[in-house]
């Protein structure tokens, strides 16, 4: 499930990552939040085998990810930034955790275009503020390099139990338009006995900020 909002240029870089790295039985589903730069033109006449929903207004990250969710015909949802681009065998190697029954959701290496990590799981301290783990960091050191269980992971690249994530309502509408949401969905999953856990071996490429922005205000 990906959510756009205008450049396309990452969207298709994203769409075409994924046509090249993965290999298990998958759909895509675009939710389009009113781009102006012809986006759902371009992916339903240019772009074969994926599902586009076009938002009538724009609703930010939350109320797309949630739309695209109920569309989703699999067991498993994965949400993904259109500015990302996923690697070989990144989708097997989250799907794999779930092979534990115990387990909620799984997140991804998350590195920046220049090598450095972005985030290797959250971390989310006691008076509620947030860092990535590892940020800025070489990603092949081994403290990154290990499944294991983290307070939540981005949102840029998720795998959730479908029905798990519609048990708890999806991505809580609290936080609209977006941003805490990633958070909040891995601590309801926790709170209700299942684990999160970061899997270095799914490596994630992360342009960061460049589908819902970095500007504080």
């Amino acid at each position: 499930i990906i959510p756009v909002y205008n450049n396309l240029n990452y969207t298709m870089n994203c769409l075409k990552s994924i046509l090249e790295n993965t290999k298990e039985s998958y759909e895509v589903i675009v939710v389009d939040d009113c781009s102006t730069d012809g986006t759902s033109h371009v992916l339903k006449n240019k772009v074969k085998n994926i599902t586009v929903i076009e938002n009538k207004e724009n609703l930010g990250f939350i109320e797309s990810c949630n739309r695209g969710a109920v569309v989703a015909r699999g067991e498993y949802l994965v949400f993904l930034n259109n500015d990302t681009t996923v690697t070989k065998g990144w989708l097997s190697a989250m799907l794999s955790l779930f092979e534990r029954e115990d387990v909620g959701a799984v997140g991804a290496k998350l590195v920046y275009p220049d090598g450095r990590l972005q985030e290797a799981g959250g971390i989310i301290w006691q008076d509620g503020s947030g860092w990535n783990y590892g940020r800025y960091d070489d990603p092949n050191k081994p403290e990154y390099n290990f499944v294991r269980e983290v307070d939540y992971c981005s949102g840029a690249a998720l795998m959730v139990k479908k029905d798990l994530f519609e048990k708890i309502g999806g991505f809580s509408r609290d936080y609209k338009p977006a941003y805490y949401e990633d958070t909040d969905i891995c601590f309801t999953l926790r709170k209700r006995g299942f684990k999160v856990l970061y899997q270095p071996e799914a490596v994630v490429i992360h342009h960061e900020g460049a589908t819902s922005g970095t500007d504080l205000s």
